[in-house]
């Protein structure tokens, strides 16, 4: 998905929100701005979103002075989202389909996004998404696809956001069950509240699998700028799931099959999903629509 015009606002206002948290004095705020505001017009609309936002936040970060201003936010959100889990296991474990449910949960989780949202309303996501219809709905392709799977098969998990990745424990432990060899990959480095893998092992991912980071502070996996050795277990897979918005958005057009869970939070990216799909953009504003998208690059 190439960049938009309309991304570049939202630099802006993310690049406020960042300046907010690392300080109280409206001048720093303004030089945080500033700084961005000169970057802009450079912007490569060619490149991805999240490509483009290494760039944005490494110059924020030079600014402030501050290379992980949500360090306490997502240490936050894992402690919050621990709390509700084991009600949310239990909830998955009567369920008629586990791991659909569980898929559910973590989607739902992928509402813990402050490049997206100035406010999260993870317990309203939480709540919501056991009846919620999918706008885009290739879970039945999901599911078959990890049913046809062989004991000791590759699976990839490319997940996103802190918090979130507490509820990505559902699908994964539905996975470890059938006995297949996981791995989790994460941020390189501090990139607004996505996981990296301090906050991984911190969560305990590496009870499932492998747990690696991509080799570069990106909030989407930019496989140009990822590490080796992310790109051989991405190549190697025989399963790829993909959790978030800015994977979603950094590997939609990529030359692999992959299977896609997230939330829907901008226009932009809606657009790019609609136009994939087939799908009347009216279902799809791009305000928090739940989807499950199987990228038709390769079939099965």
């Amino acid at each position: 998905m190439k960049t938009h015009p309309d991304c570049l606002p939202c630099y802006r206002r993310q690049a406020l929100q960042v300046a907010k948290i690392c300080s109280d004095r409206a001048a720093d705020h303004q030089a945080v701005v500033a700084a961005i505001d000169i970057l802009l017009p450079d912007i490569d609309l060619q490149q991805t979103p999240p490509a483009n936002a290494i760039r944005i936040y490494e110059r924020i970060a030079a600014v402030t002075g501050c290379p992980d201003p949500y360090r306490h936010i997502k240490k936050r959100n894992n402690v919050e989202a621990r709390r509700l889990l084991p009600l949310i296991r239990e909830d998955v474990r009567r369920s008629a389909v586990p791991l659909a449910a569980a898929v559910r949960f973590a989607i739902a989780g992928n509402s813990i996004d402050y490049g997206a949202f100035a406010a999260i309303d993870a317990d309203g996501a939480i709540s919501r998404c056991r009846s919620a219809v999918l706008a885009v709905d290739h879970l039945h392709l999901l599911l078959d696809r990890i049913g046809r799977l062989q004991n000791g098969s590759r699976v990839l998990y490319l997940a996103d956001n802190c918090g979130e990745i507490v509820y990505d424990q559902l699908v994964l432990e539905c996975l470890q069950e059938r006995g297949l060899d996981l791995t989790v990959a994460v941020r390189g480095g501090p990139i607004i509240n996505d996981a990296s893998l301090e906050d991984a092992l911190e969560c305990g991912l590496d009870r499932y699998g492998r747990v690696i980071g991509s080799g570069v502070a990106c909030p989407g996996t930019s496989l140009a700028h990822c590490s080796d050795e992310l790109l051989g277990h991405f190549h190697r897979a025989d399963l790829v799931i993909s959790k978030g918005q800015g994977n979603f958005e950094t590997l939609s057009e990529v030359d692999r099959d992959i299977f896609f869970l997230l939330m829907v939070k901008c226009r932009v990216a809606a657009r790019h999903l609609a136009g994939l799909t087939g799908i009347d953009q009216r279902l799809l504003p791009g305000e928090g629509e739940m989807v499950v998208y199987y990228s038709p690059q390769h079939q099965p």
